[in-house]
């Protein structure tokens, strides 16, 4: 339901980020650390600004929890790479179903890479690059 920031040094509260209404899922920073995103059970992705503390823009129109969030690497738009139950999501569009071994528990998402963290204590890594055909 919060966000927290703390200074990594002093351990200092910096910023505590309020809006979401359900279980925050996942946040990062901006590659130039200047924002903040954050993602949550409600369905919704926001933007914050990482030194006020100040909402900067609201994402809705999920139909599931958002488990993962992402910055592109240039830092000018948030990835829309997602895992659903068990498919891999681009936007709205399936574009790899995970069988069942290859379901996780928990993803992390960075660019066109993806990594699956599994039960067994397994990791699955997965890059998508985007071409004639989509190569996995």
């Amino acid at each position: 339901m919060t966000v927290r920031l703390w200074d990594a040094v002093t351990g200092a509260p910096l910023q505590t980020l309020k809006g979401h209404s359900d279980s925050v899922t996942s946040v990062v920073f901006s590659p130039n650390g200047k924002q903040v995103v954050s993602g949550s059970s409600d369905q919704t992705v926001r933007l914050w600004d990482a030194a006020t503390g100040a909402p900067l823009q609201t994402l809705k129109g999920r139909s599931s929890s958002v488990n993962s969030v992402a910055f592109s690497l240039d830092g000018n738009l948030l990835l829309s790479l997602r895992i659903s139950g068990d498919w891999v999501v681009e936007v709205n569009n399936n574009i790899l179903h995970l069988p069942l071994d290859y379901r996780s528990t928990c993803e992390a998402i960075w660019d066109q890479s993806v990594v699956l963290g599994h039960l067994s204590g397994r990791l699955s890594f997965l890059q998508f690059k985007q071409g004639p055909k989509l190569i996995v």
